[in-house]
């Protein structure tokens, strides 16, 4: 494929490979998510409390600031598509984004109606005011999130809505940040001052997980020491999931009229500055 700027792009198992590497160093074309930890979310997200509670939560923000029809959304660091189909469901435009290029591959068999491509998040090749909203769903972590946030707000029309989802607490920082290739965890304050910074304006800001915040805090705090702990919180027994689900669902519920004030992931809806 070569695009206008003269340039040629291999096309893959169907999916454009449109990571710029001429003159960029190795590590800034490398994903900081490794394969191996992909394969592990595409095993547990489907079920696993954490991951069913935020795709509530989700759908929640979805409904509540971007509830038309067709509008043309890009979801940043797309991974395994979970969102991807969740945003098809809604009669929504979508294209698909990540670095890795494996997940890109599987989505492209199963969700043919998609647009999807393999490129850098900050480093988007995209045009400028394409999209109407931008899902950027834990991955200012993992990259330079001032980069990330200025491509976001470049490739929104002026007004478009981005959601956003860090983690949160700082504090909490633990083995897990550290497998999952986290750079950082976030307070409410470095949030924000990101985001004013790259002219996004804040329209409501969510905690996620405050129920099952004390859970948490034991497993980070004493899963240093005892692996079967750390262990439990990634691969929860059956019947323990399942209320875990039932509470983290039921939390996302209530968000929309009760302001959390904590929890292990912050959610924010923004809009860019229309013109």
């Amino acid at each position: 494929m070569v695009c206008t700027c003269g340039r040629f792009y291999p096309v893959r198992y169907g999916v454009p490979d449109l990571v710029h590497r001429e003159g960029s160093p190795r590590e800034a074309t490398k994903s900081p998510f490794s394969y191996d930890r992909l394969l592990r979310l595409a095993q547990i997200e489907r079920q696993h409390f954490w991951f069913v509670g935020r795709r509530t939560l989700i759908q929640r923000l979805l409904d509540k600031h971007l509830n038309r029809k067709g509008q043309l959304i890009l979801d940043l660091g797309c991974g395994t598509g979970s969102m991807l189909e969740l945003l098809t469901r809604r009669d929504q435009r979508v294209v698909g984004l990540d670095l890795r290029p494996e997940g890109l591959r599987k989505m492209r068999r199963k969700l043919p109606e998609v647009w999807l491509l393999q490129a850098e998040a900050t480093n988007l090749p995209l045009m400028d005011g394409a999209f109407d909203a931008v899902l950027a769903l834990d991955i200012l972590e993992h990259v330079d999130d001032q980069r990330l946030l200025a491509e976001v707000q470049r490739v929104l029309r002026p007004g478009g809505l981005a959601i956003i989802s860090v983690p949160a607490m700082p504090w909490l920082w633990s083995y897990r940040d550290e497998a999952a290739g986290h750079l950082r965890r976030y307070t409410q304050r470095r949030l924000i001052s990101v985001l004013d910074g790259a002219q996004l304006r804040v329209q409501e800001l969510r905690y996620y997980q405050f129920v099952l915040f004390p859970l948490v805090m034991a497993a980070r705090l004493f899963g240093r020491r005892d692996p079967k702990l750390r262990d439990l919180e990634e691969r929860p027994l059956s019947a323990l999931n399942a209320m875990m689900t039932w509470i983290n669902e039921l939390e996302a519920r209530l968000s929309d009229v009760l302001p959390w004030p904590w929890g292990s992931s912050l959610f924010v809806v923004c809009r860019k500055e229309p013109v």
